[in-house]
């Protein structure tokens, strides 16, 4: 007769780290199809409401929040494995709050050089765009900035 006890169950085999996977990638991938997706349906949409295709108009935009709801179910994903595209784990809102700071501080001077390649090729109009990014990051910094000592003083 068998042995019922716990201690004879078969051993669970280790749940696999998706931290060294290669569907971690995907997901990574994933998630930027998502969000680029979600960004061009909801531009095709304005030109069709502009066309006047309200029908085409709306689809696009349901298409667009389907895109997103993908895009975030994506990010969870990523978030329950660690860090995701931002390079730490969703915390309190003050961890989150400090994570997007140096995102911003970090992506302001990436966006500055990237301004500086454009420029250098020729493409003055998008070094424009993003040094307009790169200012708007900074803006953001200094407004999380604001909210985490918010979160200090009250």
């Amino acid at each position: 007769m068998p042995d019922p006890s716990p201690s004879a169950a078969p051993a669970r085999s280790a749940a696999p780290r998706l931290d060294d996977a290669l569907t971690r990638e995907h997901l990574e991938a994933a998630l930027r199809d998502e969000a680029v997706a979600s960004t061009e349906c909801a531009w095709f949409a304005r030109i069709a409401e502009i066309e006047g295709r309200s029908e085409a108009s709306r689809a696009l935009r349901e298409m667009a929040e389907q895109h997103a709801l993908n895009a975030s179910t994506t990010l969870d994903l990523l978030l329950r494995s660690r860090e995701a595209l931002l390079g730490a784990r969703a915390g309190t809102t003050s961890e989150n709050l400090a994570v997007l700071e140096k995102f911003y501080d970090r992506d302001a001077e990436a966006q500055g050089a990237r301004a500086t390649t454009a420029r250098r090729e020729g493409f003055s109009d998008i070094g424009s765009w993003f040094e307009s990014v790169s200012r708007l990051r900074v803006f953001h910094a200094a407004r999380i900035a604001a909210l985490r000592a918010e979160s200090v003083d009250g």
